[in-house]
């Protein structure tokens, strides 16, 4: 039951944050009582730092293999982390998994984790950052930790902005693509671009 609890928990939040986190939904959709759903959980904070937790530990897990993979091919580990952000087609809904930190009602106990998380992904962008200087295939003569920090800021500002736009990337889709069954990122060459600009040139 307990993992069946995270399943619907992890949905909730992934669909609208911690504000959808719903205990009374949940018990009705696993067909028991709101009871059962303390017992296993004291309340919707207990609940939401345990599914973070398990989120964190899997988004940090996922962007260390990624830079192992790439070891130094720093564009490749950027579309990379990119499509990692987008989960699912348009049509299906698409959503940005991206912060969350501009929740007025998440508790500091979440918060605290979240930040916890952007840090450790900072120091994976420097790490894979370092791994292009030491594979000269980018400038050497960069501030690793600046340069990682900036990025980091650009990737969530893009990541962030994009969900106001979730409503019309079909039809951007479209547009952009005739029609193919792509999905359309709406980073793409832009990223390259931007992140180029930063750390090549």
């Amino acid at each position: 039951m307990r993992e069946a609890i995270l399943e619907k928990a992890n949905a909730q939040l992934m669909a609208g944050g911690y504000k959808q986190l719903n205990f009374a939904k949940i018990a009705s959709e696993l067909e028991t009582t709101r009871a059962n759903l303390h017992y296993h959980f004291k309340n919707k904070e207990t609940l939401g730092v345990e599914v973070f937790r398990q989120i964190g530990e899997n988004n940090i897990n996922n962007f260390k293999e990624m830079r192992r993979n790439f070891n130094g091919d720093l564009l490749g580990f950027f579309s990379a982390v990119e499509g990692f952000f987008w989960q699912g087609e348009c049509e299906d809904g698409g959503k940005v998994c991206s912060s969350i930190m501009d929740d007025p009602d998440l508790p500091e106990s979440i918060a605290k984790q979240s930040r916890a998380i952007y840090q450790t992904f900072e120091e994976i962008l420097a790490g894979a950052i370092q791994d292009a200087i030491d594979n000269k295939s980018i400038t050497q003569d960069i501030n690793v930790a600046r340069e990682a920090s900036r990025v980091h800021v650009l990737m969530m500002g893009l990541m962030g902005a994009s969900q106001y736009c979730l409503a019309v990337l079909g039809a951007a889709r479209e547009n952009l693509h005739g029609g193919s069954p792509r999905v359309f990122h709406i980073g793409g060459d832009i990223l390259g671009i931007l992140f180029g600009a930063i750390l090549v040139f």
